[in-house]
């Protein structure tokens, strides 16, 4: 089994990749310590002309210089490195006091070129990560040609010792390239099966997100269905006797106490259909919208081509929650269905007429109206809405042309609507 990385290890991953280039910063300074100095000091010592020591001390500087920006621009950062260690290999052999010679190449700080490598192929692709492995198989062979006859660089000559330097060298230089290169490949490999990992909990974790709102969904369905079964059947009972209570004795005195009874259970369970319809349609967690939000779903209808023009008649009272609801889904629905099935570039025309009866909402456009098999199902949904709180609706082609639906939605309840809606 996988071990994941303990906290102050993530902590300290995050913090260095969020900080790469003060973190790179401090890695450049580190390597300049035991690496540059000593190769500073053997630069210092050589009585080798100066230019020759100048020329290689910016090889040096370079290199150490490319650490910096070794992950924000990695492949920039090892061509120019590339370019260094091609200076440091083309350049004489230095010359120390006590007499003995040595290439430039040989200098400690040429050592942070392997660094580059191994970040070069894991923070690229891997075309680009085989081009960096060829340029340093290409300098391995470079370096070779150059140390292959020590007695060129003033070098020991002797046949065994020189057969070893040479197989030492080959090998040794090949193989710390390739596997430089594999360990950043392998770098890489790791980064990327994190971040699959993290996509898959990223993943489960909506998916476990969205079956615990489809198992609220469903556990409201089923409240709403049980209270439906349960009080609107009890109401139903209460409204009924009530009224059974009033009209058997209509002179008596407890008459009005039944009426009362009658009137208010039958608007309990007006609002209480209603209610429960909206925690089965929209979840009943987020405010629901009313006709005060009227102006904005005006705007947005305009927004899409159609042009609405309103008409409001009487004057506007304030509506029950489910009966405020209910009329503007009404108007959302059939604006909709104009957007739909009239076309962007429409014309509608809407009134809401404030009547003694209650409130009445029509909806006309110039277009042809849903097909048959599209009006029946949102018709139905709508004409479902409106009997939760009393209401009606009307909807057909106009004469000539042009689509109009009318609904009515009462102030107060009327009657006692039937227990099976």
């Amino acid at each position: 089994m996988r071990e994941s990385p303990s906290p102050a290890g993530a902590v300290m991953d995050s913090f260095l990749n969020r900080h790469q280039v003060s973190a790179d910063a401090v890695l450049a300074v580190l390597l300049v310590l035991p690496l540059g100095l000593v190769s500073l000091s053997l630069l210092r010592a050589s009585d080798s002309p100066l230019s020759l020591r100048l020329l290689a001390g910016l090889g040096l500087l370079v290199l150490h210089g490319c650490v910096v920006p070794r992950r924000l621009r990695p492949l920039a950062a090892y061509g120019l490195a590339a370019v260094a260690m091609l200076l440091l290999v083309a350049l004489p052999p230095l010359h120390d006091p006590g007499g003995a010679y040595y290439p430039a190449v040989l200098l400690p700080s040429t050592l942070v070129f392997g660094l580059l490598l191994y970040t070069a192929s894991g923070r690229l692709g891997l075309l680009p990560s085989l081009v960096c492995l060829a340029i340093a198989l290409t300098g391995v062979v470079l370096i070779l040609a150059r140390l292959w006859n020590p007695a060129s660089w003033g070098g020991s000559s002797g046949s065994y010792e020189l057969v070893a330097w040479r197989i030492g060298l080959s090998v040794g230089l090949v193989a710390a390239a390739a596997c430089l290169w594999s360990l950043g490949r392998l770098s890489r490999m790791r980064v990327l099966f994190l971040s699959e990992l993290r996509a898959k909990a990223e993943r489960a974790e909506a998916d476990r997100a969205r079956e615990r709102k489809e198992a609220a969904r469903a556990e409201r369905d089923r409240i709403s269905r049980e209270m439906h079964d349960v009080v609107s059947h009890s109401l139903a009972v209460m409204v009924s006797q009530a009224e059974g209570g009033r009209l058997s004795d209509p002179d008596s005195p407890g008459a009005g106490v039944f009426a009362t009874i009658a009137g208010v259970g039958r608007e309990a369970l007006r609002d209480m259909r209603g209610l429960l319809g909206v925690l089965r349609a929209d979840g009943g967690t987020a405010p629901q919208p009313g006709l005060g939000d009227l102006s904005d779903l005006l705007d947005h209808v305009r927004d899409t081509g159609v042009r609405v023009a309103v008409q409001e008649v009487g004057d506007a009272r304030p509506l029950r929650p489910a009966v405020d609801l209910t009329a503007y889904r009404v108007i959302q629905e059939g604006l909709t269905n104009v957007i739909k099935h009239a076309g962007a570039t429409a014309a509608a025309d809407m009134m809401l007429a404030w009547r003694p009866d209650g409130l009445h909402i029509t909806i006309t456009n110039d277009g042809d109206g849903p097909p048959a098999e599209e009006a029946g199902v949102g018709l139905t949904g709508m004409r479902e809405r409106l009997s939760m709180v009393g209401g009606t609706l009307e909807a057909g082609r106009r004469p000539g042309a042009g689509f109009e639906l009318s609904a009515t939605v009462p102030y107060e309840p009327r009657s006692l609507p039937s227990s099976g809606s």
